[in-house]
């Protein structure tokens, strides 16, 4: 522009005109029409070179971009398959979903918006200083006084908005949790008309997220004015010493070429602590995110899986032997009582063990323990004589088998559902799985039969659909050991009974029954009522309605008014 503007000031005189650089540096001397079609073509050149350069900028970084978050999120997601129960309840699930989402996100955004801007700002800030030396050393004394400031207050702002920031990405765990919690109870919050309630819930947390975003946003928009405050004084300063040198016959008019030269380049200078200041402001947002992220990388989670261990031999077809033998448990080494404490039970092969007691007594516990979702260090828990946690992963899953009360059931058709646990189940296979859970006497009202679609969380099934499902999908491995934690609660007394006979009749398994309805584990042969951690009481139905107080009112209040 300075070029341009000596040109103009020049005029067309007939005389040569001549391109300067930095006092001295003749890049073109010609005539008049010669060197403006000079100074176009370089702009031009400049302008294509620009363009190309920023667009192949733009495709490279996204592209990096892209790869790195992928790349992250694929490894994030591997890490937290090998934690366990007690590892996610350490981290919250909420924050594992938001670090494997947001945290990435914000990390992509530094990624494809600031890598340019790294090379740029060095380049436009040492640049533009050595230019401005070589233009004007007097003028150049107040690049000298300005830049310490700007740099003094950018520190300043990155200084008090840190703190904000990390406690912005806290909260941003919580209205995860939030959201997960309404999504889950949207049922249960319709029936109790708990909408505005939750409303409330949810409107104080992001309030208290909306706070620390506009404190942390002020200050960064505080900031912008103060910047360029600083940059308009010092030009007011400059153009008011060429006044006065212009005025005072110590210079002549084409010293404003110069301080258009010098002013150009300061503006590259402030140009580059802007730029910085943006990467510096993005970079404190990632680093508090890659801090997040590496916590879940660095996590020393605790091992459950057994890759060289013993294997399971199947000795009796009968199924599984079970022993538990002085075992305490608890889930954190800090904690004071114990979850389970002093259980000592054995089950022989093909037995029928039923597990029942009140809510917190350590029934599921039991469960997680013998699959090995927990470690214990406290007594012993056998399978076949051999301890569960020196068992080989692959062949513990293979010959135990668990369903849960919850039944997760996956998005697709039944079949699919059906042999995620097995991938290559035969047609016999399926069915007769389908028969011992009760399942075909729905599936056959389907138009696609096993091809019927499953939408997501099987929301187009009943709850006593989903868990018949379930129950069929761990018996399509056939396992020597079946644990059911509560899953019939859904069905009805006749279905349970039914369900329960076909799986002694039709599988060679030791059964594992913990439920809270003592219809589904009258016909046991051991029983143990398990309370406050321990186990009250053991025996068989008919023992216990006498022996124990607690399981007799239960069987009253369930069952005799029906068999009367």
């Amino acid at each position: 522009m300075s070029q341009f503007i000596k040109l103009i000031a020049q005029g067309n005189n007939g005389q040569d005109a001549q391109i300067i650089v930095f006092k001295s540096l003749v890049l073109f001397s010609g005539n008049y029409s010669s060197a403006v079609n000079y100074l176009i073509s370089i702009t031009v050149g400049f302008i294509l070179i620009s363009f190309v350069t920023s667009i192949s900028a733009i495709v490279i970084t996204t592209w990096s971009g892209d790869l790195t978050s992928n790349f992250l999120r694929d490894k994030i997601f591997s890490r937290i398959q090998n934690f366990s129960l007690k590892d996610i309840a350490a981290i919250t699930q909420e924050s594992l979903i938001t670090r494997v989402s947001n945290d990435i996100a914000q990390y992509w955004d530094f990624l494809i918006s600031t890598t340019s801007i790294l090379v740029r700002a060095p380049l436009l800030i040492i640049g533009g200083t050595v230019f401005a030396l070589l233009t004007d050393l007097q003028l150049s004394i107040s690049i000298l006084v300005i830049v310490p400031l700007l740099i003094a207050l950018i520190a300043f702002i990155l200084y008090k908005a840190s703190p904000l920031m990390k406690k912005n990405q806290v909260v941003l765990d919580e209205i995860t949790k939030e959201v997960d919690e309404n999504i889950l109870a949207a049922r249960l919050i319709k029936i109790y008309n708990l909408k505005e309630m939750q409303n409330h819930k949810f409107d104080a947390t992001s309030r208290k997220w909306l706070r620390l975003q506009v404190k942390s946003n002020n200050l960064f928009a505080i900031g912008h004015p103060f910047f360029f405050a600083l940059i308009n004084v010092v030009l007011v300063l400059i153009y008011a010493l060429a006044g006065y040198k212009i005025w005072s016959g110590n210079a002549d008019f084409n010293y404003l070429a110069t301080i258009n030269v010098f002013i150009e380049y300061m503006f590259s200078i402030a140009f580059g602590i802007v730029i910085l200041s943006q990467y510096l402001i993005s970079f404190y947002r990632a680093k508090i995110s890659c801090m997040r992220i590496n916590e879940v990388l660095d996590y020393k989670f605790t091992n459950l899986k057994v890759e060289q261990g013993l294997k399971i031999q199947n000795v009796n077809t009968k199924g599984c032997s079970v022993e538990f033998k002085n075992l305490n448990f608890k889930y954190f080494d800090s904690s004071n009582e114990y979850v389970l404490e002093d259980l000592n039970f054995n089950v022989l092969p093909g037995q029928t063990l039923g597990i029942i007691g009140p809510t917190g007594s350590g029934k599921s516990t039991i469960a997680n323990l013998l699959i090995n979702n927990y470690k214990y260090h406290e007594g012993s828990i056998k399978i076949d004589n051999l301890e569960v946690n020196q068992i080989n992963s692959t062949s513990l899953h293979d010959n135990v088998g668990i369903v849960f009360q919850e039944a997760l059931l996956y998005s697709g058709t039944i079949k699919s559902n059906l042999l995620f646990a097995k991938q290559d189940a035969n047609e016999n296979d399926l069915n007769k799985a389908l028969n011992a859970s009760c399942s075909n006497e729905f599936i056959q009202t389907f138009d696609n039969k096993l091809d019927h679609v499953v939408e997501q969380r099987a929301k187009n099934l009943s709850g006593g659909q989903k868990q018949r499902l379930s129950i069929a999908r761990t018996l399509i491995r056939a396992p020597k050991l079946l644990i059911l934690d509560d899953s019939t609660s859904a069905l009805d007394n006749i279905t349970t009974n039914k369900l329960f006979n076909s799986i002694k009749n039709e599988y060679n398994c030791t059964t594992i029954i913990i439920s809270q309805k003592i219809n589904s584990i009258k016909h046991a042969d051991k029983i143990l009522v398990l309370d406050k951690s321990k186990i009250i009481s053991q025996g068989k139905h008919e023992d216990l309605i006498k022996e124990n107080d607690w399981y007799k009112n239960v069987y009253e209040s369930q069952l005799q008014k029906l068999e009367e």
